[in-house]
């Protein structure tokens, strides 16, 4: 432990803790954050939920789009892994998400027998309708931040994420 973090009281474990003790100061704070990460969790269900039904879309078809929005064009079979479908259930939520026009499947640049899906602009448009209000608060309250607050937030989410998948891996 650094000189600065050894007399930072926020850096370092309180006595509390180090004794054992289960009610130190960090360890409220730990538990104080786990359950506020559990109520952001049922936050965005909920949200999930709301961007389906403002789609006209079943939730998994929902999170298909995201997928696919948030990463860029992918294969099917790699939109299947990564919502632990099977093929079967992958086409059939890809047929309904090109139905409503809100994908398209095109030949994959790479892979003459491939296709990539892809989002369509209506997909896009209904997407900053519907989430752009809560992006732009959330680049106000990143804003409020400093970088080094900015860096300690992704890296704890990305190790939370990585965590989360390989428990699903695991399970």
């Amino acid at each position: 432990m650094t000189n600065k973090r050894r007399n930072d009281p926020d850096a370092r474990p309180d006595r509390g803790e180090r004794n054992g003790s289960p009610h130190g100061e960090a360890t409220l704070q730990i538990e104080a954050t786990r359950a506020a990460l559990r109520r952001l969790t049922s936050e965005i269900d909920a949200l999930d939920a709301r961007a389906a039904r403002y789609f006209g879309l079943h939730r998994t078809d929902q999170q298909c789009l995201d997928l696919i929005a948030s990463r860029g064009p992918l294969t099917p079979s790699e939109l299947a892994r990564a919502m632990s479908l099977t093929s079967g259930g992958m086409s059939i939520a890809l047929d309904r998400l090109e139905r409503a026009g809100y994908v398209r499947r095109r030949p994959h640049p790479g892979d003459r027998r491939g296709v990539l899906v892809e989002a369509t602009a209506l997909a896009r448009r209904r997407g900053r309708e519907f989430f752009g209000p809560l992006q732009d608060i959330e680049r106000r309250l990143l804003a409020a931040r400093s970088r080094r607050e900015l860096r300690e937030i992704q890296t704890f989410l990305e190790q939370l994420t990585a965590a989360i998948a390989e428990h699903a891996r695991a399970s």
